[in-house]
């Protein structure tokens, strides 16, 4: 998870995915989310790898350790295969922005990212249920197969021997090198450093290893993996000049994804070809002979385009707005699935009277949560409900935590037991003070406005009266310095979303108490400032390990200790919505927002 820029949800840090994590454009503030890339982590059983190992003494190939365990892997790619490998056929793909950039060093919004699946490989991505598969690799580098040593200290990437640029050049392992050089420059100005920072050093023994030296066991290596740049057209440059070169910067003539750019008409659309040289250790593609990206100005246009075929899969749609889909033919179809996404409120726990657990818990008990889904959000069931701030299909989701009830007697119990009193006005009083709270969300929100509403009439229910403070995002999420809300702790309750990606290693941006914004410190993201030791500890121990196994159990106890604290109340999760014309296959919504075209390399037309 990274903070992307704000497009569909609230984000929680400034950094997702690789280049993922700024502040989108809508109303959501993305964890690790970041922005960047699709990768997830594979389950990972104890193994144990023989020390004796051949070393070489020049500058040959690493070996392989010698492992008699078998690595634990995803489950098999599945994919719909075309009839015939010709090339051939047309899709238009849209959204309803541009992208500001397509080259991934740069990217910070949605679009960037969906235009990064066909532009750009990868060292490894992530599928939608969050599984992680090679792309430019030979293999997913793990503990168990010998490519992750040391502890996690090190960590070797395989390369392809057959990988090229679009122009025919070889892909190698100076290229790699090279983007994470890039990367942490601060005068090439990239959007996600923090995750890349963790790499000490790169060696690469021969054109087809890369060896990463980090600079201690670090949990998340596998979404940090340096993607490729192309040295030998980007090399002749100074650094801070990459951005204001639209040959690098807005269409880029040298890439590495299944389409290459054919012609790119600003703001208006960009025209993809197949780039032959494309070759996938897991996808099959390109299939198609054109592929273009359009974008309309609103929900109500892009589905209209959806529904006269005049597009053929469209994305990029916020659940709580949905435009009217009735009318699409039976040609398109209504894609949709729980996103990696959730709105939830958020306490000031460094308000005293937030302090008390008692009233934590009894203002969860008192908000008819399942009752909010079912009315706001004008659906049959709670399946929406969100237990956790990890949802699946995160593979760190913890089965064993269950909602909390609705339960109103047993609230008013634990107010009464914190020494609450109803006062004559039916409003909560102790020692003089009234029970009165502020909750701030986002202005020119229906739902958000719909779900304050429900909250405070919840609320009021138990004598606890809620204030509702509507401000704009750039208010809200502003920097400690700048008087952002959240950073600066000015609420008592905050209604917002968190957007997660595949790897959980955000969650510490977001819980650890090291993280809480101040004067020194104003970029900072513990707006709930958490402030536990325990969840410290946990956070933490996830972060310095690579065995998957020991990263769930570390995870799972801090996902426990936030419930039973309930210093945050997860609400509902978010839906990626899409349509796609029938005609096109393998297109399949991802849980992440952003990673909706993360198998565009395999689409094709009948």
């Amino acid at each position: 998870m990274l903070v992307f820029a704000l497009l569909s949800m609230d984000v929680k840090n400034a950094m997702y995915r690789m280049w993922r994590r700024t502040v989108q454009s809508i109303c959501t503030r993305p964890k690790h989310t970041i922005s960047g890339s699709r990768h997830h982590f594979l389950s990972q059983s104890p193994l144990w790898l023989l020390l004796l190992m051949l070393l070489c003494a020049g500058c040959g190939p690493i070996p392989r350790a010698n492992t008699q365990a078998i690595a634990s892997a995803a489950p098999s790619y599945i994919y719909t295969p075309p009839p015939t490998r010709i090339v051939h056929g047309s899709v238009t793909f849209a959204d309803m922005q541009f992208p500001d950039t397509v080259n991934p060093l740069f990217a910070n919004s949605n679009v960037d990212f969906e235009l990064d699946n066909a532009l750009w490989g990868q060292p490894v991505f992530y599928d939608q249920q969050f599984h992680v598969y090679a792309d430019e690799l030979t293999e997913v580098p793990l503990p168990s197969n010998g490519d992750v040593r040391d502890g996690g200290k090190t960590v070797i990437m395989r390369l392809r021997h057959d990988l090229r640029w679009s122009d025919g050049q070889p892909i190698v392992a100076s290229d790699y090198r090279y983007w994470w050089q890039l990367d942490q420059d601060s005068n090439t100005g990239a959007t996600t450093t923090s995750g890349y920072d963790q790499i000490a050093s790169i060696d690469t023994p021969d054109r087809y290893t890369v060896i990463l030296h980090m600079k201690r066991p670090f949990g998340a290596y596998l979404y940090y993996l340096p993607y490729a740049a192309p040295q030998h057209a980007w090399g002749k440059y100074r650094h801070i000049d990459l951005q204001s070169l639209p040959a690098v910067f807005l269409a880029p003539t040298v890439t590495s994804g299944p389409y290459k750019i054919g012609q790119m008409v600003n703001n208006q659309s960009y025209a993809l070809l197949p780039n032959s040289y494309y070759v996938s250790t897991t996808f099959h593609g390109p299939f198609l002979a054109h592929l273009t990206y359009s974008f309309y100005p609103s929900a109500s246009a892009l589905s209209l385009a959806a529904q006269q075929q005049k597009v053929d899969v469209t994305m990029g749609y916020l659940s709580d707005t949905l435009p009217d889909f009735s009318h699409l033919p039976s040609s398109v179809q209504l894609l949709q699935v729980p996103a990696a996404a959730y709105e939830h409120l958020d306490f000031n726990n460094a308000n005293a009277l937030l302090q008390s657990l008692n009233v934590r818990k009894a203002i969860e008990l008192a908000i008819n949560i399942c009752g909010m889904i079912q009315s706001v959000l004008n659906v049959a069931d709670c399946s929406r409900r969100a237990t956790q701030v990890e949802p699946p299909p995160s593979r760190f989701f913890d089965p064993t935590i269950i909602p909390s009830p609705y339960d109103l007697s047993q609230a008013r119990q634990l107010l009464a037991l914190d020494g609450w009193k109803m006062g004559s006005a039916g409003i909560l009083v102790k020692n003089g003070q009234t029970l009165s709270l502020r909750l701030v969300t986002t202005s020119h929100d229906p739902q958000r406005m719909a779900v304050s509403t429900w909250i405070q009439h919840d609320l009021l229910a138990v004598g606890i009266q809620v204030q509702i403070i509507y401000v704009d995002l750039n208010t809200l999420f502003g920097l400690y310095t700048k008087g952002g809300v959240l950073a600066t702790g000015n609420y008592d309750l905050a209604l917002f979303s968190y957007a997660n990606s595949p790897e959980p290693d955000d969650e510490y941006q977001v819980f650890a108490s090291s993280q809480i914004p101040s004067a020194s410190a104003p970029d900072l993201s513990n707006y709930a400032r958490v402030n536990d030791p325990q969840i410290d500890q946990a956070l933490l121990d996830a972060r310095n390990t690579v065995v998957m196994s020991q990263r769930v159990q570390d995870y799972r106890r801090f996902l426990e200790r936030l419930a039973t604290q309930v210093y945050i109340i997860p609400l509902f999760v978010d839906m990626t919505v899409m349509t796609a014309n029938t005609r096109v296959y393998n297109v399949i919504p991802n849980p992440d927002q952003s990673a909706n075209t993360w198998n565009i390399a395999d689409w094709w037309v009948r």
